[in-house]
């Protein structure tokens, strides 16, 4: 009987490469933070894939049709959250827009690992302010999420224009409520928690939002 090699000398004598143990990448369950930030992050023939190949214009989006309502992040500052919401929207048909001032490069290493090789696969819109959203898109209703409303995020009937509005996550940041309780916003719901706990993740608090969404369309493109 033959010994299993355990180490990568022993690996390379055994005939196995060495370079697709999964040690080389991972150490104790987190991404080794001396591993280069793109290999995660590749299309079949190696090369980088990044959320900005796939970015639409404003004018785009607003003419693109959607079986789910659009997801709109106000000034996200997490890039995981992002790159998890890219993620979300390419499974889903979902257009992702994202308004700035953003904390975060578009090409981070967390939020390409986040978003796993669906980078290409969602398309994303850049906004330079929340002016230019509201602009672009004048026939859609914004329906803002936040847990000062009363109104559940079920008592809505969701349309494919919709915008699904989500504030920044929290820190040391300008109080967004001109923006989630404006004169631009058609409703503020909510998801319903248990008392005395603070908020959901981000991009759960959209995965829960964008799914009720598109099981009122039928799941429309899906299967």
């Amino acid at each position: 009987m033959t010994n299993e090699a355990t180490n990568p000398a022993d690996a390379a004598a055994a005939g196995v490469d060495p370079e697709a143990r999964v040690e080389k990448m991972f150490e104790y369950g987190y991404r080794k933070s001396n591993y280069g930030p793109d290999e995660l992050v590749t299309d079949a023939h190696g090369n980088p894939i990044s959320v900005v190949d796939a970015m639409m214009t404003a004018k785009e989006a607003a003419n693109t049709p959607t079986s789910t309502p659009h997801l709109c992040y106000y000034s996200p500052r997490i890039p995981g959250n992002t790159g998890s919401a890219i993620r979300l929207c390419a499974v889903t048909g979902t257009i992702l827009h994202l308004v700035e001032p953003l904390g975060f490069n578009l090409r981070d290493t967390k939020l390409r690992r986040a978003g796993l090789d669906y980078h290409d696969m969602a398309h994303v819109v850049l906004h330079p302010d929340f002016g230019d959203l509201v602009q672009s898109m004048p026939d859609s209703r914004i329906i803002a999420f936040t847990a000062h409303a009363t109104k559940l995020y079920t008592e809505v009937e969701y349309r494919p224009t919709d915008i699904l509005l989500f504030g920044p996550e929290p820190g040391n940041i300008p109080d967004p409520t001109d923006i989630m309780f404006g004169p631009h916003v058609a409703e503020q719901v909510r998801l319903p928690m248990r008392p005395s706990l603070r908020s959901l993740n981000l991009t759960n608090c959209a995965s829960i939002a964008i799914y009720e969404a598109w099981r009122q369309l039928g799941f429309d493109g899906g299967q």
